[in-house]
């Protein structure tokens, strides 16, 4: 066994990541200066992959084919291509191959801008105001990605070296489904345990809701708008439908009671995103076709779930005179993540919250989060504790003005890089 940290040590660790603020800003500018909406994300993590090897760790940086995939029930097939979108794993070789071993991990890929001149400097500007980085994609997640690298490089400067393996992972595709994180796992890495560097503003998330993308189709009868009455409007009787999902939502979270969670929390939401209906506004809406997510509640069955909710789209159909002769059709596609979860009492959360609390100085909170993320891909499919702990507000993610606040990526980098030494072991 490796000794424990001493004060010292402790100190130098934090004296090391001060000393590399500049590398950790730039690093996170860069990136976020790089545009790596989901489905292009080469172009930032040929930038990632190119950082890592300066380090001189070992890079393994390959584009999983749709082959290697397709047949895994964690698969979620979101319709974009494969073959040039490169994941990358980067190794901290240990000295001892029976210590714990630890896996960082974080996604490239972001979500669309949105209106880019509605951003204050543009979503792509990574500009440094008020204490904060701003930009798409800096809080989810390329600030955790940032505070993982410049950890193990604050242990390098350092000249330490850990006992077990690091594994330092860039994934994409993380935003429709996973197939970075999954493409890992087919590709044989573990460790003993991963923290996912989502933006949780430096809580220890161990449990994770999932999230299941559907569409339903809503069939009406067109006519003149006029003749309102001689037609049937999609959209009206989609609205019965949406009454009877509300309801659903509710009765689900009565019956719902987790440790991690508080009482009344709305922990998987049910949500519509998109809607299109009609073709013409004189006429009656013959056809709606609305996008949403439903949220799987921790611990509930994903094919449970799936039921229940075209059970209550086909009870109001039933009650309906014209929805019972044209059913609506309800097709689930593209992110379909199953909830995750981390024993909270289990050891790197235990591990995590101690090095918290020394950097901080207060206890973090251990909360169940009411997303989907990768958590479930190591804890369902790798056999592998994981936890979510980062810098941000997931609020702020996917937003206008996207930020991160650098004193928490500060905070993080320096919990890690205690926490790598801690839990691996060190030479």
């Amino acid at each position: 066994m490796s000794p424990s940290l001493s004060r010292e040590l402790k100190l130098s660790i934090d004296s090391a990541v001060d000393a590399l603020d500049t590398f950790c800003i730039d690093l996170l500018q860069g990136l976020v200066r790089t545009p790596s909406i989901t489905g292009n994300e080469k172009t930032a993590q040929n930038k990632i992959a190119a950082t890592l090897r300066e380090m001189g760790l070992a890079v393994d940086a390959w584009s999983p084919a749709r082959s290697e995939l397709k047949n895994h029930p964690a698969f979620s097939d979101d319709g974009l291509p494969l073959g040039d979108r490169p994941v990358v794993v980067a190794k901290w070789s240990g000295t001892d191959s029976d210590a714990r071993s630890l896996i960082l991990n974080g996604h490239m890929d972001v979500v669309p801008t949105g209106d880019d001149r509605a951003w204050t400097s543009g979503p792509w500007s990574g500009d440094v105001r008020d204490n904060r980085l701003w930009g798409r994609g800096s809080c989810d997640m390329k600030g955790g990605l940032a505070a993982g690298v410049t950890a193990v490089a604050a242990l390098q400067k350092l000249g330490l070296k850990p006992r077990g393996d690091v594994l330092i992972e860039s994934v994409i595709g993380e935003e429709t489904g996973g197939v970075g994180t999954l493409a890992t796992l087919l590709r044989g890495y573990r460790a003993d345990a991963a923290v996912i560097l989502e933006p949780t503003r430096m809580a220890l998330c161990p449990t994770g809701a999932g999230a299941l993308s559907f569409r339903i189709r809503v069939h009406g009868r067109a006519a003149h708008a006029a003749m309102r009455q001689e037609g049937v409007s999609a959209v009206a009787k989609f609205y019965d439908l949406m009454k009877a999902i509300e309801e659903l939502e509710q009765q689900r979270h009565r019956d719902f009671h987790h440790p991690l969670y508080q009482h009344g929390e709305l922990a998987a939401p049910i949500s519509i995103g998109k809607i299109e209906a009609g073709d013409w506004p004189s006429t009656v809406p013959e056809t709606l076709v609305a996008e949403g997510r439903f949220g799987v509640l921790p611990g509930e069955n994903v094919t449970a779930a799936r039921a229940q909710f075209e059970a209550a789209v086909k009870g109001a159909s039933e009650r309906d005179e014209w929805l019972a002769g044209h059913p609506p059709e309800i097709e689930w596609f593209e992110g379909q993540f199953e909830p995750g979860e981390t024993r909270s009492d289990s050891p790197v959360i235990h591990q995590l919250l101690q090095a918290h609390h020394e950097v901080n100085g207060n206890e973090p909170r251990i909360h169940g989060v009411s997303y989907g993320s990768d958590l479930r891909l190591f804890t369902n499919h790798g056999g592998m504790n994981a936890v979510l702990y980062g810098p941000g507000d997931v609020r702020i993610a996917h937003s206008l003005n996207e930020f991160v606040p650098l004193d928490e990526v500060r905070c993080v980098t320096k919990v890690l890089a205690r926490s790598i030494l801690d839990w691996c072991g060190w030479n």
